[in-house]
């Protein structure tokens, strides 16, 4: 007679457990950056690429669903969207180089002056010409709605200048809000300065001088009594003209934590568009 546990089923449960609390101790506190590179698919090996003009919905399904609103009162944007900021890279010679500040893959509202797009057929829609909305009346929010409680550590803000703005709303899970108010040109054009983006500290209150050489005035934070930064559900980011983000820094629950390191291992199933 085999003794509970012997068997090749009671060797899977017991390396199951270990593994279980392995990830349960290591995922107090471990960030987790989303740069935008590749999905949030957890499969073993290498995750799916995201590629340049790829049209964006529930490509980080696993962590959180992605909406758009158009807040500018036109008709309107057409999307998340990756746009690939390298340089040498796909979009040079294109008409937005004020994005190309060498950070990889992007992400912005799709310009609805440029809708040509291609089904490919291992990336869905992709976007002919990738290019951010700079109509004021097109403008919108990228947000972000998180399916369990996170903290926030910082987000990379790309092209804030010229006449665009953004505003960064964080939402705790008893609706409390704290609000970051990032004015035109806290950040420089790359095209003249050769930086063209800084990272926001979603941590603090203080003032956050702008970039180096920019000439905006400074990030400013207000938040709501009782805000809780440990509980964050939804993260809005509104962007009133040209500009993109990237490397969004979170620091999931140690229950959500779990999840996303059993998903690691092979254990979460891929979400694919439909």
């Amino acid at each position: 007679m085999s003794m509970p546990g012997r068997g090749s089923a009671g060797r899977l449960v017991l390396c199951s457990s270990m593994l279980i609390m392995s990830l349960s101790s290591a995922a107090v506190a471990l960030p987790t950056v989303i740069d935008f590179e590749t999905e949030d698919d957890f499969l073993p090996g290498p995750a799916t690429p995201l590629v340049n003009g790829q049209a964006i919905d529930s490509e980080f399904g696993n962590i959180f669903t992605m909406t758009s609103t158009v807040t500018g009162g036109g008709s309107g944007h057409l999307g998340p969207t990756i746009f690939d900021s390298n340089t040498p890279g796909p979009n040079d010679g294109g008409g937005d180089p004020d994005l190309q500040v060498n950070l990889g893959n992007i992400l912005m509202l799709q310009n609805a002056s440029f809708p040509s797009t291609t089904l490919d057929p291992s990336f869905g829609l992709l976007f002919d010409t990738p290019d951010d909305e700079a109509n004021v009346n097109n403008a919108g929010s990228i947000i972000f709605n998180f399916l369990a409680p996170v903290e926030l550590e910082s987000l990379d803000l790309i092209d804030v200048n010229g006449g665009a703005h953004m505003i960064v709303t964080m939402t705790d899970s008893l609706g409390r809000d704290r609000i970051y108010d990032v004015p035109e040109k806290w950040t420089t054009d790359v095209t003249v300065s050769l930086v063209g983006w800084q990272e926001l500290d979603l941590t603090t209150l203080l003032n956050q001088p702008a970039e180096p050489n920019a000439t905006g005035g400074d990030a400013t934070a207000t938040e709501d009594a009782g805000f809780d930064p440990s509980s964050v559900v939804a993260l809005d980011v509104n962007i009133s003209g040209s500009g993109a983000i990237d490397n969004l820094s979170i620091v999931p629950e140690p229950t959500t934590a779990l999840m996303v390191g059993v998903g690691l291992a092979g254990l979460v199933p891929r979400r694919r568009r439909s």
